[in-house]
Order: C-alpha cells, then structure tokens, then sequence
C-alpha cells in the first residue's frame, strides 16, 4: 500500500494538501516510513502498526552542526476527511554536533485521524523552529 503525500502547506493548524493514494482503515495495518535533513539536523521516523486509529512508531534524530542550537524531530498526522493537522510533541536532542538520540513511541488518538503521517525535523532555538523539512510515508 501507498500512502504519499504530494504537497502540504502548513500555516499554523490551517493545511491545504493534495493527496494521492487510499487512505488507511482500520481493517488494514501497514507500514511505513518518513524522514528528511536540513542543515544542521537530519532525522527519520518508522512506523507499523499502522491504522487511522493507531501507530507504533521508532525514530531518531542526528545534529549535525556544531552551532549552539538543538535539534528535534516529531510525528505528524492529518485527518483525511478534515484536513486536520496534528503536530505532536518534540523529540530533542541537546547533546550537540554528531550525536544521535533514538526513541520509540506510539500515537493513538481518540478518533480515527491518523489518514497521513509523517516526520518533521528541525535545527531549534529554544522554542524556536530555526530551520525545518517535513516529510510523509
């Protein structure tokens, strides 16, 4: 099964997406996934387990600079029939230029929201997105 997505524009929760391929059921678990680098940060997330309802979900994320600022990659999904985009909670890594940090996790919303899923990986300044790319399986 092939689950891409070709385009996504993303200004706050407000997305407009153009999708190609079928959405996951919940009758059908796959697998998948996601990754992509910008200067200074590179990062991937794997999935199985996949349904609308749930995910399992491994990842990591390298800093690759030496530039005083962090790195942090987190999962994101969005609601098929709504357009919705969740961006879940950050995965940092503050352990500077060359290291990587490695996690497991799993998503399981209250309704069956998870129809796209992905990775995005960002160089941080505090809080702060400095630089990012985003990436779906």
């Amino acid at each position: 099964m092939n689950h891409t997505l070709k385009r996504l524009s993303v200004t706050g929760f407000a997305a407009v997406a153009i999708f190609a391929s079928t959405t996951v059921t919940n009758a059908s678990a796959a697998s998948g996934g996601a990754a992509c680098s910008v200067t200074g940060a590179s990062g991937s997330l794997t999935f199985t387990n996949w349904s609308a309802s749930h995910v399992d979900i491994s990842g990591w994320v390298k800093d690759t600079v030496a530039d005083g600022r962090h790195v942090a990659i987190r999962f994101v999904s969005i609601d098929g029939g709504t357009g919705w985009v969740t961006e879940w909670p950050w995965h940092s890594n503050y352990n500077g230029n060359g290291s990587t940090i490695s996690f497991t996790t799993y998503a399981s919303p209250s309704g069956d929201t998870l129809d796209y899923i992905g990775a995005q990986v960002a160089v941080m300044d505090g809080s702060t997105i400095v630089r990012s790319c985003t990436d779906y399986a």
